[in-house]
């Protein structure tokens, strides 16, 4: 491959489970990805998936930020073309100008929207916006084989390159659905809640709402399951006279500290603490930002107190048929095994499964712990619970997810790496997960 500028760097997931050093190239240009020779290779956004997607050993890393145009616009259809560096935060910088927005927005704004192709990311509330697939409306796809092609929804190459973790080649422009903006501001109303049971009970109520979702507590020592169900709806009219939205790009710290803040005690603790005071403030507004993005508010300290010891996270997705057998299933191994997790999340879902897309009909579960060798046996019970309910765990959340689980999880594995090596048959397309998937 005609390499630009290629160096050494050293990769790490976010998560910090794995690290990896390996070549790396940032062009400036798209038509700069065009190759005479072709070594193996992987896209890169803004490097946020926790598990390695985006790196692999032996895997030339190709990082795309500086493909961040919008290209056109057409203010009848409220449709824009983008380069796929584009971050989540410019979009919604832009967007805001114009009233418009996209509504799959997934929790951090330096996300591009490459990135979130690739993950076939969600947001605040997938039941009822679905995920970032059903909003596109093509993807213009480089891979060094075939050239440039415009792929459209309902296609096998976009079905496997929406979730296909940047295996079907480089997404270099997308166009993006937008819709009507109500607000600027967002309304978030807690209501507590004592068990998971009780908070997937609310959200089916509330299906309708802007964003839906639960956390709780996930500390066996005190408070278990104790949380709060957020229920939130777009404000009338736009209040903010100047742009709430930083320039800069948002960075999460990370702590040099090498034990971790948070255990079975401290854990139950905070969240208590924080649950207590988010319910004594009861109805409260924040501007869009703050909403969509809540890692850029008081949550990036909750990676921060992590410390050296780093974290794990487990999310899976339970069709609505399992998730109250699963969700008693589960609060019964943590009760047993009494791992240590943090916090537990529910997140209401809907969408049409392909490939190795995480979306369907059902209840998201999202589980944070940390990354202690003692909770690997809780970890491995889980993937036992995942398969028995025929659950889907999420690809790029997991860095410890092996070929078995995957391949018994979704039902379109072997037609996904089937297809990998029809449209890629020397596997240029590669990266730590795709290593270790088998893919």
């Amino acid at each position: 491959m005609e390499t630009h500028n290629p160096k050494r760097m050293k990769f790490t997931s976010f998560d910090e489970s794995t690290s990896i050093e390996t070549l790396f190239q940032k062009p400036s240009t798209i038509n700069m990805l065009e190759q005479k020779n072709i070594l193996a290779q992987i896209p890169r956004g803004g490097g946020w998936s926790y598990a390695a997607a985006s790196f692999g050993k032996n895997v030339l890393v190709t990082d795309t930020t500086l493909f961040n145009k919008i290209l056109e616009f057409d203010e009848a259809e409220k449709t824009v073309i983008v380069e796929s560096g584009v971050t989540l935060r410019r979009l919604l910088e832009w967007g805001l100008t114009k009233k418009l927005f996209y509504p799959v927005l997934p929790g951090f704004p330096e996300i591009t929207i490459g990135g979130c192709i690739a993950g076939n990311v969600h947001g605040k509330n997938p039941l009822k916006d679905g995920t970032f697939k059903e909003h596109l409306l093509w993807i213009e796809l480089y891979h060094p084989r075939h050239g440039y092609q415009k792929i459209e929804p309902n296609s096998q190459i976009f079905d496997a390159t929406c979730g296909g973790l940047g295996l079907t080649g480089f997404v270099t422009k997308v166009k993006l659905q937008l819709y009507s903006l109500p607000s600027d501001r967002i309304k978030i109303v807690p209501t507590a809640v004592n068990s998971l049971i009780d908070a997937a009970l609310i959200l089916e109520k509330n299906k309708h709402s802007d964003i839906a979702y639960s956390w709780h507590n996930g500390s066996s020592y005190a408070h278990f399951e104790e949380g709060v169900v957020r229920i939130c709806s777009f404000e009338k009219g736009f209040h903010e006279k100047e742009s709430f939205i930083p320039k800069n790009p948002s960075i999460l710290m990370k702590s040099s500290f090498p034990k971790s803040f948070w255990g079975k005690f401290t854990t139950a603790r905070v969240n208590s603490f924080g649950r207590n005071i988010e319910l004594k403030q009861g109805t409260v507004t924040k501007n869009i930002y703050q909403g969509f993005f809540p890692f850029t508010q008081k949550a990036k300290w909750f990676y921060f107190l992590y410390g050296g010891e780093r974290f794990r996270v487990y999310q899976i997705l339970v069709s609505n048929e399992n998730i109250k057998k699963f969700l008693d299933d589960l609060t019964e191994l943590i009760k047993d095994l009494k791992p240590n997790l943090t916090i537990i999340v529910l997140k209401p879902f809907r969408g049409e499964q392909k490939f190795l897309q995480f979306c369907g009909d059902g209840m998201s579960v999202i589980l944070e712990i940390k990354n202690s060798i003692s909770d690997l046996n809780f970890l491995s019970k889980l993937d036992e619970l995942t398969v028995y309910h025929h659950a889907i765990p999420y690809i790029i959340k997991d860095s410890r997810l092996s070929k078995r689980i995957t391949e018994e999880c979704y039902p379109e594995y072997a037609q996904f790496k089937e297809f990998l090596k029809k449209i890629d048959p020397d596997r240029i397309f590669k990266s730590e997960i795709s290593q270790r998937l088998d893919l």
